[in-house]
């Protein structure tokens, strides 16, 4: 099995599996009472979670192998699932051909992603999501990579999606901890245009991104809202939080970022509703 197969990816599922099968009504009549946190998110408010990160080129990679296991490589699901890495030629030649499937860039947020395809994987997210949840619920024997006829009328729990500028805006302005903000007076705290980027050893990188855990959460635990990429929200054709290609001044809360195609410095986070 390859190594991307082992994690089932621990930004989308971050639960074990492993089931005995139930017959289907039976399933679907059992409740839970235990409150169900979407796997690598926070509260925001009532029903409503945000990613504690930039969704990483790891997490994109395993979305890439489902469709080319379960479709093969040759077609347009697949296809359609990979993102432009001509987005570097310009800025760094060497990252067009090892950015996005790296190991060293996993955990870096991935860019050359069009809002249709960010559309597409948060429905992918709400669907894989939901699947291993009624699994674990109601002990079914799950595969990450196949289709099961017992998951067509799984109740659709958590349902992720790109944040309304609104949204976006109001949990971006969660402040960071005075402890954060007094310990780090000096330094950066947003990786934005101009600021030196530095390693454990305190030397200065020249990566463009950064790992989404890089620099310090707010108090809600997110990372990076503002800086590292630039976030799209559910309005096409506007991000927020600016990125490594905009300046502090451009990466304001309240700035509205245009774009017309996928770009080096554009990302995106989910949030995901959930019902009771």
């Amino acid at each position: 099995m390859k190594p991307l197969t082992i994690t089932i990816l621990i930004l989308l599922f971050s639960v074990s599996i492993g089931f005995a099968n139930q017959p289907l009504a039976k399933a679907l009549s059992s409740s839970s009472k235990k409150q169900v946190i979407p796997p690598g998110t926070v509260l925001f408010e009532e029903g409503l979670y945000v990613d504690m990160t930039e969704i990483t080129n790891f997490s994109w990679l395993e979305y890439m192998y489902w469709n080319k296991n379960k479709y093969g490589t040759a077609s347009e699901a697949y296809k359609a699932a990979l993102p432009d890495t001509t987005v570097w030629q310009n800025t760094n030649p060497l990252f067009e051909q090892m950015y996005l499937r790296h190991p060293a860039f996993h955990n870096y947020p991935v860019v050359g992603v069009s809002y249709e395809q960010a559309l597409k994987f948060c429905a992918w997210r709400s669907d894989r999501v939901n699947e291993l949840l009624f699994a674990k619920k109601n002990k079914f024997e799950y595969h990450f990579y196949k289709t099961d006829s017992t998951f067509c009328e799984i109740p659709q729990i958590c349902s992720y999606r790109l944040p309304t500028e609104k949204e976006w805006e109001k949990f971006a302005a969660a402040p960071f901890s005075k402890k954060v903000i007094r310990k780090q007076k000096d330094n950066a705290i947003y990786n934005v245009k101009g600021t030196a980027i530095t390693d454990k050893k305190g030397n200065e990188t020249n990566d463009v991104t950064a790992s989404v855990h890089s620099f310090w959460p707010n108090n809600y635990g997110m990372y990076q809202v503002v800086g590292n990429v630039a976030e799209m929200v559910s309005e096409k054709g506007i991000a927020k939080g600016g990125s490594w290609f905009h300046t502090i001044q451009e990466s304001a809360i309240s700035t509205s970022i245009p774009y017309s195609a996928s770009a080096g410095w554009l990302g995106f986070r989910c949030v995901c509703e959930v019902k009771k």
